[in-house]
């Protein structure tokens, strides 16, 4: 079993202004962007691309778009998760028809389930794809299920398990995860720790504020892969300091306004997730990000992966 190894953005999901329609020309300038900057692929229609608020159609076409665009130069982890297990299989099957890397799918969430009906869902899903990789993914702070190192034993037993997206602080467990099976993929899925998760054997990275620190979080992996402990560090405590500044500010409404004023394109956030207010707190949201250093940082850190 091969690894999937490298820097994986959470890709936001460009929208129109209202964010009612998916921009699907903001979607390839957007892969562009990221791919532009260092990383190795993206991963589609997660929390951060607001895949659970889109419907199906506007999924497939989305995954579509991002596959054409990434053809030859990154690849693609698709997100098929959802509150209902006949639309993730539905997700899994149409994904599986495309040059993707791995589905992904968080656990059944508001409906929870027990260990059976978990492994369950995760078997239709892997009938659904049955020879595309299957990462399940751990983001227990969104779902309020808990993927521990025990819960992922038992998923192995499905042939197609052979990763998990890792959004949590407890790197011990993620460590017994990555020594339940060699070459099992985990990448880590918390920002302000990639040098942590690094450090306790994670394959990789998958995260939101990778959108606008892209060249950021590709140094960080690659002077910590090159041994330049001191250089990772550096990146991300700057990187810190600026997610720190992120999450005082309308979350997505702000990731999604840089990148539009970088030129990508993004529109708004759709519904719940607040847009902006006014115009003014746009550019406070966005002044505040600049004034944190968020530009410099992607400037030294693309002088860096030369």
């Amino acid at each position: 079993m091969t690894t999937i190894t490298g820097i994986f953005p959470a890709m936001v999901t460009p929208m129109t202004d209202d964010g009612t329609q998916v921009n699907l020309a903001g979607t390839r300038a957007l892969t562009r962007f990221l791919l532009d900057r260092g990383a190795d692929g993206v991963f589609v229609c997660g929390g951060s691309g607001e895949g659970i608020v889109m419907d199906i159609d506007e999924r497939k076409a989305l995954l579509e778009a991002v596959v054409a665009e990434c053809a030859g130069r990154g690849r693609v982890i698709a997100h098929v998760g959802a509150h209902a297990t006949h639309v993730v299989t539905e997700l899994a099957a149409h994904a599986a028809t495309l040059d993707i890397a791995a589905i992904a799918a968080v656990p059944p969430f508001y409906f929870r389930t027990d260990a059976s009906g978990l492994r369950a869902h995760y078997s239709l899903i892997a009938e659904a794809a049955p020879n595309t990789p299957l990462f399940v993914y751990n983001i227990p702070g969104a779902t309020g299920v808990e993927v521990t190192a025990s819960v992922v034993a038992d998923l192995m037993h499905i042939p197609q398990v052979s990763g998990i997206k890792y959004s949590s602080y407890n790197l011990f467990d993620m460590r017994n995860i990555i020594e339940l099976r060699e070459g099992f993929t985990v990448l880590s899925g918390f920002d302000e720790v990639l040098v942590a998760g690094l450090t306790m054997g994670a394959h990789g990275g998958i995260g939101s504020t990778y959108n606008i620190m892209p060249a950021t979080f590709a140094a960080i992996y690659r002077a910590y892969r090159a041994g330049d402990l001191a250089s990772a560090q550096h990146f991300q405590y700057r990187a810190n300091r600026v997610i720190k500044v992120l999450l005082g500010v309308p979350y997505f409404a702000t990731l999604k306004g840089i990148l539009s004023a970088w030129g990508v394109p993004c529109g708004a956030p759709r519904r719940p997730n607040r847009p902006f207010a006014s115009a003014d707190e746009a550019n406070a949201s966005i002044r505040a990000m600049l004034n944190a250093g968020l530009e410099q940082l992607e400037t030294d850190a693309m002088a860096f992966l030369r």
